[in-house]
């Protein structure tokens, strides 16, 4: 029998159904390869735009300063989440302190096996979800081309960020799903519970793919209400306990960037936008349209086949692991949109769009698949070899970024892999704080309008060090891990995160703190200040930061939370108030803030003088 005759016969679209031994070989081989193919074709693109984000590097500090001894914290002294991701925090601070390898290099390879391991097993899992009833014929790829030809997927399989992982959490609980269907003996729905409830641990808004997967284990075995307490708590025992050391420790419900980008907020409009950036320019809308064209005939053929009227509404199991994946999906988009997008192209839509791929990423097939495979095949081929963002760096109006291309265009290098990349080809910063360590002691840098000032920080203050720039990452790259990296945007500062959002702007950079509060905080008392600072503006942010007494919702109480000596009276004191001060906001204006909190609009009598004096301004000359 010819190679040419199996294939005809295997694929469908030959005369009749080829069963004999040869074509059983042939069919093993191929379809092995349409999972192998797809895994190497990722981990290859991965690896040619490999890089690490100046996000991936707030992860790297907040690992070095485990690996020091000094806790899951971003400045010794400072309690503060800036990890959005617990589970890859964790991940890497587990594979960094076996390997002894940088930090920076370790979560861009890992996050790249990740990746790769995560394709690996979804194409796995979707091969082995058609096997009962797909009468032995060969798979071929379909979503998994969509996700092979967009070049954010290549961005985003290193970044150092916790996306790989992700793929890697969402393939696991698809495959053991699928498992859990096709053999119905295995012992695997605890241990699937386990990794469901994992979600809002390797991102916050997982918990929506966590309660889409937890219902399809429920659908797929059934159990008695026994049984389904068991699962409940399985899936909630880790979350349930780290929310509890959340609170205790950080005095919060949440990750501060979760606070910071206020994410229970909404901005359809930018969310919209941010949605066509990603959809326009690469004509997704034409492979989903496709393939939503091929799910429907399909299904509407089986729907015409003798005994599966039935089956459909008998094997809610089964019927859900089609569905859910996409329901799921639509629904974390859905979300995405609401809360208004996020800064990176792309990068918060790539998860959803995984998610509704996972039951097509390989199709049996088909008279009808045929065609509708080679049209996402020709598609895949224009959008990966020419389809390509319309803007480089910063979209039109700054909203949106290309992230990798800025700092790569911004650094002249195409792999920035390390901390040391930033610091010694970016711009502007690395070089400010160069001339800081070198000139000064005891010191703050900080940019105010076109230039960078130096400041001494308080006596009192133990780090050698501080400096503030939006690229936190950059900054905690910057200073040693006993130095102070100052935040403006809240992604590690408890004070920013908790400001009032006052409008909306940039996601993730809508909340920047006011210059006086950074004075306040970190300058000594009777600092000169530089010109254009308003000693007043300062000294009232200064009071706000001590008035009143120490009522959950001050700021005082807030700094208290994440400053003072940890203990077992202080994580009782914070963790029976995370809830009320995860709301608790202020204003970013220090005036009104004095007026909220100390309830009072006039410093007390003599505190200006007595704390701040003003910039020495030489004498007017005199007139003519």
């Amino acid at each position: 029998m010819s190679l040419v005759s199996v294939l005809s016969r295997r694929t469908g679209i030959g005369p009749e159904q080829d069963d004999s031994p040869q074509g059983a070989k042939l069919t093993r081989r191929w379809n092995a390869l349409m999972v192998a193919l797809p895994t190497a074709a990722i981990l290859v693109l991965g690896f040619h735009r490999r890089w690490i984000s100046d996000d991936g590097l707030i992860f790297t500090r907040t690992v070095r300063q485990i690996l020091a001894g000094h806790g899951p914290v971003y400045n010794v002294g400072e309690r503060a989440e800036a990890s959005t991701s617990t589970v890859w925090q964790w991940l890497l601070v587990a594979v960094g302190g076996i390997t002894g390898a940088d930090v920076a290099r370790t979560a861009v390879y890992l996050g790249l096996l990740c990746t790769a391991a995560g394709y690996a097993v979804a194409l796995d899992a979707t091969r082995r979800l058609y096997r009962p009833y797909s009468d032995g014929r060969l798979v071929l790829p379909a979503g998994v081309l969509v996700m092979l030809a967009l070049p954010p997927v290549w961005d985003f399989a290193t970044s150092g960020l916790e996306t790989g992982l992700t793929t890697l959490w969402t393939a696991g609980c698809w495959w053991l799903l699928v498992h859990a269907y096709n053999a119905p003996e295995a012992r695997v729905a605890y241990p699937l519970a386990v990794l469901i409830g994992l979600g809002p641990m390797v991102r916050p808004d997982l918990a929506i793919a966590s309660a889409g997967f937890a219902v399809t284990l429920w659908l797929i075995r059934r159990p008695g209400w026994r049984g389904s307490l068991g699962l409940v708590g399985a899936a909630a025992a880790i979350p349930i306990a780290y929310e509890i050391f959340r609170a205790g420790y950080y005095g919060v419900l949440l990750p501060l960037p979760a606070i910071a980008k206020e994410a229970s907020g909404s901005d359809w409009r930018r969310g919209g936008r941010y949605a066509q950036d990603f959809v326009a320019p690469y004509f997704l809308w034409l492979p989903i349209v496709a393939l939503v064209a091929l799910v429907t005939i399909t299904v509407w053929l089986r729907l015409r086949a003798d005994g599966w009227r039935g089956t459909v509404t008998a094997d809610a199991g089964r019927t859900a692991l089609f569905t859910m994946p996409v329901i799921v999906a639509t629904l974390m988009a859905a979300y995405v949109v609401r809360v208004g997008g996020d800064f990176m192209h792309a990068r918060m839509l790539l998860p959803a769009l995984f998610l509704a791929m996972l039951p097509v990423l390989l199709v049996p097939s088909g008279r009808v698949v045929l065609p509708v495979t080679a049209a996402v095949t020709l598609w895949a081929v224009v959008c990966a070899v020419l389809l390509r963002l319309p803007y480089t760096g910063l979209s039109p109006g700054g909203i949106v970024a290309d992230e990798r291309g800025f700092y790569t265009q911004a650094m002249g290098i195409d792999h920035p892999t390390t901390a040391e990349a930033y610091l010694k080809h970016y711009p502007r910063f690395p070089p400010a704080v160069a001339e800081m360590m070198a000139n000064y002691e005891h010191v703050m840098v900080y940019p105010w309008f076109e230039q960078f000032m130096v400041t001494p920080l308080k006596p009192d203050d133990p780090a050698p060090y501080a400096a503030s720039w939006l690229n936190l990452g950059m900054s905690g790259a910057a200073m040693p891990l006993n130095g102070r990296s100052i935040d403006l945007l809240g992604l590690a500062s408890p004070l920013a995160a908790h400001l009032k959002l006052e409008g909306r702007g940039r996601p993730g950079h809508e909340k920047s703190l006011d210059i006086a509060w950074l004075i306040a905080i970190y300058a000594p008392p009777q600092a000169v200040l530089p010109a254009g600072i308003d000693p007043e503006r300062v000294a009232k942010a200064r009071y706000a930061l001590t008035c009143g007494d120490e009522n959950r919702g001050k700021l005082k109480e807030l700094n208290d939370s994440v400053g003072a000596p940890m203990s077992w009276s202080r994580f009782w004191k914070n963790l029976t108030g995370s809830w009320e001060r995860t709301s608790f906001r202020v204003s970013n204006n220090p005036e009104t803030a004095m007026e909220e909190i100390c309830g009072t609009k006039d410093l007390p009598p003599g505190y200006l003088d007595k704390v701040y004096t003003l910039n020495p301004v030489p004498p007017t000359p005199p007139g003519p």
